[in-house]
């Protein structure tokens, strides 16, 4: 009877230990085991909270963008052309996140934003590290959908807290919908905040995916009600409302005042495509520039030419929202054969040192600002020939940053098909920059050719398979 006890104890003993031991286990597990919500403030950084999984909208087939297009066929043609819609298939952003210090799955919250677009649903991080998310799959991701990039439920639909229904959100309501409308134009407004304006510590030494576009507007406000009679924000600019019919399908409804979803901007496409419809799409540079006469009062052989620049037409810096975007003007002397004789050139944007990240300059134009730039140059004798040349780019990647981009490896094609052939050549598929400007005058005559907007395009996409060693930028 005593053995039985003693082995009674024995065994319960070593059954509490191993209780102990679990609890400790678990509860050290779960301390390690950080919320995203006591991580990212929802508040200012909301980009780090991916929007819920989404109910198909009662009247509509499903929340993809094709599903729109049945009745919104313009205003789907539109999106289809945009970047919106090549957010995921973008070869840079590909690029960056095969690096090992960017946090992907944060990364991706911009560019694929619905949860139904991904495969795992991040629920916390582990030892509160970004590089560390834990994960559970998701029974409603949809491979389709996720293809579509930032698509036209990311702004207008969601999920009704008490009923768990979906509904649209749209500048206007109408019963004549076949699904249920509410308006909130002040939250269709606000929905570029989320990803052009993201917030907060950098994350990593070398993130700086910080925007400051927000800023700089609210910071020009009374600037831009100047100018343009009435304050203006990024909807008013990059989504210009058309008198039009909001539904194709419906020809009898009255037309009304609907925004374009074509969201035009620096003028540089994700692909060399995109080019043929850029103007279509509206786009027109925010920088106005005008080249000066060839003045020769210094002396009888050297010339000064002033070349003005000036923001009339971005609200925010030119250039914004990515750090290594800059302008590029080149001013050269010519000979007949397109030989140079002479060449400066003028770079305006932000200055960025690398491992880690700092900002070491920045002479970017503020909205309205003018900033002049004089050219001085000796004339040659025999200078019957020559032509002064101005040629002015808007640059999103240097050739020895793409140098970079080109070299990734890794990169993941689930999200890209086909993704690292094109990333590896990137030369063939992804223009690094576009002229905006290009101006000849002849030195002799003084006659002077200004390029169409239409002719920089071409020159733009002559770019494409060029040699970097080839690029001037």
């Amino acid at each position: 009877m005593q053995l039985v006890n003693i082995k009674y104890l024995f065994l319960l003993l070593i059954t509490f230990s191993i209780f102990l031991l679990v609890s400790f286990s678990e509860d050290k597990n779960v301390s390690e085991k950080t919320p995203l919500t006591q991580r990212f403030d929802p508040e200012i950084q909301d980009f780090a909270f991916i929007l819920p999984n989404l109910e198909p909208v009662e009247g509509i087939p499903g929340i993809k963008a094709k599903d729109c297009a049945v009745c919104h066929q313009t205003i789907y043609n539109e999106w289809q052309k945009s970047t919106h819609a090549s957010a995921l298939r973008d070869i840079q952003f590909q690029s960056e996140i095969t690096k090992p210090d960017s946090p992907k799955w944060l990364c991706l919250n911009c560019h694929i934003p619905l949860q139904n677009q991904r495969e795992y649903i991040v629920t916390h991080l582990l030892e509160n590290d970004v590089f560390k998310p834990i994960t559970k799959p998701n029974h409603q991701f949809d491979p389709e959908l996720q293809q579509e990039a930032v698509t036209c439920a990311t702004c207008h639909v969601r999920q009704d807290d008490d009923s768990g229904k979906s509904y649209i959100i749209g500048p206007n309501g109408s019963e004549l919908a076949p699904h249920p409308v509410r308006q909130d134009r002040r939250f269709l407004r606000n929905m570029c905040q989320r990803c052009h304006n993201p917030q907060g510590e950098a994350l990593t030494p070398n993130l700086v995916c910080w925007f400051e576009s927000t800023k700089e507007l609210a910071e020009a406000l009374s600037q831009i009600t100047a100018t343009f009679g009435k304050p203006k924000d990024c909807v008013d600019c990059h989504m210009p409302e058309q008198q039009r019919l909001v539904a194709d399908i419906f020809p009898d409804l009255p037309q009304r005042e609907v925004n374009q979803h074509s969201w035009v901007g620096s003028g540089i496409p994700k692909w060399y495509d995109g080019y043929d419809h850029l103007l279509e799409r509206g786009y027109e540079s925010g920088l106005e520039i005008t080249v000066g006469n060839i003045d020769t009062a210094f002396s009888d052989n050297e010339m000064t030419v002033t070349i003005r620049f000036k923001n009339v037409r971005a609200g925010h810096y030119i250039t914004t929202g990515d750090p290594e975007r800059f302008i590029l003007a080149m001013a050269a002397l010519q000979d007949v054969s397109g030989k140079e004789l002479f060449r400066d050139k003028l770079r305006i944007g932000q200055t960025w040192e690398w491992n880690p990240a700092r900002k070491i300059a920045d002479n970017r134009l503020k909205q309205g600002e003018e900033r002049e730039w004089k050219v001085k140059f000796d004339l040659p004798q025999n200078s019957n020939s020559l032509k002064f040349v101005v040629t002015v780019y808007h640059v999103r990647l240097n050739s020895e940053t793409a140098k970079y981009i080109i070299a990734a490896e890794g990169v993941d094609g689930a999200l890209f098909e086909n993704g690292q052939h094109f990333v590896s050549n990137a030369i063939d598929y992804y223009p690094f920059a576009s002229y905006i400007f290009k101006e000849e005058i002849e030195i002799k005559s003084g006659n002077r050719r200004e390029y169409s907007p239409r002719e920089l395009i071409q020159l733009s996409k002559a770019e494409q398979g060029k040699a970097l060693s080839e690029r001037v930028y």
